[in-house]
């Protein structure tokens, strides 16, 4: 892991000062004291072994003191002549003084990532060289149209951990500002479209005649339509039915009437 981290995390001084100067990139500058254990394998060359060592188990990795992840350590100063010893123990304890340069990402912050990884549902942003952030898409499909591999993108950052070995870091993507310019323009192209349609013309070159024809217009739409229902022909058929078999009934009833009786005489 040390010897990955060494090949990728490799920051100028120039770099680690344009990251701490940005407010926006999350990269601190902290000058403080650190205490450090080194073995005494390195005292043929102690200044060569002192920078492998920090780099080795400081850089690229999460700090409790620092409470972040360090990218750099400048301006190193071993404090004191000589370095404590226990009876126990080989090790040589050193106090040091340098500048750290520290990785700190909070919440809402707008970072600069390149895309390494692209699929349905997410991609997946590199930023310092070395840290890996996952943004995932929203409902909105034009934020996915567009992007490519090895593409520069800016989002924002919504959640991480970076007290882990691997650290997480979530993003939302942001649009550029072009994109966002150009739908305002569109938008204030259709709300003045939209404002110029209700105007109406002007009668004869006179704003009176407009007013006739608006108050023609009204007076039309005051006027209560009649609303009494005519009636439907089905009615009409209905009733001429019902006549007709009330004739035929009249004509059976004084039939039965007539029918004469026959009596029945005892024998």
């Amino acid at each position: 892991m040390a010897k990955i981290l060494q090949k990728y995390i490799k920051f100028s001084t120039k770099e680690l000062e344009q990251y701490a100067a940005n407010p926006d990139s999350c990269v601190l500058c902290v000058k403080t004291d650190l205490h450090l254990s080194m073995g005494p394998y390195g005292m043929s060359n102690f200044k060569h072994a002192l920078h492998e060592l920090l780099i080795r188990t400081k850089v690229g990795i999460y700090d409790a003191n620092l409470n972040g992840i360090v990218l750099g350590i400048k301006n190193i100063k071993v404090l004191g002549q000589t370095a404590g010893l226990r009876a126990d123990d080989p090790t040589l304890h050193l106090v040091i003084n340098a500048d750290f340069y520290v990785l700190r990402p909070k919440a809402g912050a707008v970072l600069h990532g390149v895309v390494r990884h692209i699929s349905k549902h997410q991609i997946s942003a590199i930023i310092y060289r070395v840290f890996n952030t996952t943004i995932r898409f929203t409902n909105k499909k034009q934020s996915r149209d567009g992007i490519v591999m090895d593409q520069e993108i800016k989002f924002r950052i919504k959640d991480f951990n970076i007290g882990n070995v691997m650290p997480y870091i979530e993003g939302e993507l942001l649009l550029d500002e072009s994109e966002a310019q150009s739908k305002s323009i569109k938008f204030e192209d259709d709300a003045e479209e939209a404002e110029a349609e209700p105007e109406t013309p002007v009668a004869n070159g006179s704003d009176n005649g407009a007013h006739v024809e608006l108050d023609a217009l009204v007076e039309l739409i005051k006027v209560e339509p009649n609303l009494t229902p005519e009636p439907s022909p089905k009615k009409k058929k209905s009733e001429k039915r019902k006549k007709a078999l009330e004739e035929e009934v009249n004509k059976v009833v004084p039939q039965v009437k007539k029918s004469k009786k026959i009596k029945v005489e005892p024998v």
